[in-house]
């Protein structure tokens, strides 16, 4: 959840949005490459599949809900752990989540973040003054940024490689960044 904040660079919630929806779309994009009944295919036991890549993301998403409606930083107490701990935590939450249910947590946890996102002023996604026991330090946008926009962005070269394996037969090809992290 961290951001550190950029005093010189202001964002307005139009292009904030419009970013956001656009790395969205290229992500619902490269899922659609994956095929369907290889949705829940690891690429070897310690990796995550796609299904875990998109209840990893939606859980971003639905934590970044509370942040933008209570304007509060208030949430998972998840995100007081180290990064490995937290992914290890919200892959052990949903990995007996029919697959079915974790792409509607997926769909709607971005829907309601989006929604939530357009109730911010431009001041808001600037102003760390703005959100409950945000520090002075921090640039509300580029908290929300590095767990929406640029969190999709990390996972779209991990999902192009479970993609990739899927197609080849066996799986057998050696494709680098398949392991889950961000």
């Amino acid at each position: 959840m961290l951001a550190k904040r950029e005093r010189s660079l202001e964002v307005k919630v139009d292009c904030f949005v419009e970013v956001t929806e656009a790395a969205f779309e290229y992500l619902a994009h490269v899922i659609g490459l994956v095929p369907g009944d290889k949705r829940e295919w690891k690429p070897s036991e310690d990796a995550w599949s796609l299904k875990d890549v998109l209840a990893h993301i939606a859980w971003h998403d639905d934590q970044m809900i509370e942040v933008c409606e209570k304007r509060d930083l208030a949430g998972s107490s998840w995100w007081t752990l180290p990064l490995e701990e937290r992914n290890q935590n919200i892959y052990e939450q949903y990995r007996d989540t029919p697959l079915d249910e974790i792409l509607e947590f997926f769909k709607t946890s971005h829907a309601y973040m989006m929604k939530a996102l357009k109730t911010l002023s431009d001041e808001d996604l600037n102003d760390p003054k703005r959100f409950h026991d945000m520090p002075e330090d921090w640039t509300p946008w580029r908290m929300l940024a590095n767990n929406t926009y640029e969190h999709y962005i990390r996972h779209i070269g991990q999902i192009h490689a479970i993609a990739r394996r899927t197609r080849d037969e066996g799986g057998v090809s050696s494709v680098e960044g398949e392991a889950g992290s961000a």
